[in-house]
């Protein structure tokens, strides 16, 4: 019985949430997520090692999560965290299945695919050691194996987008993995790393999904803050 009692308090949905992280970093992810859901939300727009992300997360990295007096990291369990929680409320949307669902597993392996293989072992790779070579070493190697990996894993998934119909990755609806995926090909894109589309219709269509993706209004609000650096 008190295990259902915690259950239900981690759920409640009177409560006040706050997404402490700029919006040009992976918070992108949350505030997308937030303005889909249409819930009230309060943004802290805090840069990485400040003493606001140190508050949320110990390594001091963006973005955190505050709800009431739970707190949560990482971009992909928060969304997954929102998508649950506002499952079945008014006005909301369900951007995250059901758990016990087939469409739920999917969603899952969707997410583990993309934050393993798309953004750790190859965004990740650039920005390290890259973009931030002087911190973690600048290894060239790396960054080019990193970059096919990464190309690689885009051909996997528009594949797998024309296999399911789209116009989605979970097919006729919108989903947090949508979400992850867009912000990931952004992030490809920013440095040169989006594969030519020209090389087959399955790429043709892996962008124009995410220029459908981009084209929501949530979107657009989140980009809007990114831009005024909130």
């Amino acid at each position: 019985m008190a295990d259902s009692m915690e259950a239900a308090a981690m759920v409640d949905t009177d409560s006040t949430l706050t997404l402490v992280g700029q919006t040009q970093f992976r918070s992108f992810r949350n505030v997308w997520m937030l303005e889909e859901l249409g819930v009230a939300y309060t943004q802290v727009p805090a840069m990485p090692r400040s003493k606001e992300a140190y508050d949320a997360n110990p390594l001091g990295k963006v973005p955190s999560l505050k709800d009431s007096g739970f707190v949560l990291y990482e971009s992909a369990a928060i969304n997954t965290y929102l998508g649950d929680k506002f499952r079945g409320q008014a006005d909301c949307p369900e951007l995250v299945p059901t758990a016990g669902t087939k469409a739920r597993g999917r969603y899952e392996q969707l997410v583990c695919f993309l934050m393993a293989e798309v953004d750790a072992q190859g965004l990740w790779i650039h920005r390290k050691h890259k973009a931030m070579g002087k911190v973690f070493g600048t290894i060239p190697e790396a960054v080019a194996a990193a970059k096919e990996h990464t190309q690689r894993c885009f051909e996997v998934l528009a594949a797998d987008l024309k296999q399911v119909g789209g116009p989605y990755l979970l097919g006729a609806n919108f989903t947090a993995a949508d979400i992850l995926l867009v912000h990931c090909l952004d992030w490809a894109d920013v440095i040169g790393w989006l594969p030519d589309s020209g090389q087959s219709v399955e790429l043709q269509g892996l962008l124009e999904y995410r220029d459908l993706c981009k084209a929501r209004p949530a979107f657009q609000r989140t980009l809007a803050k990114k831009e005024a650096k909130l």
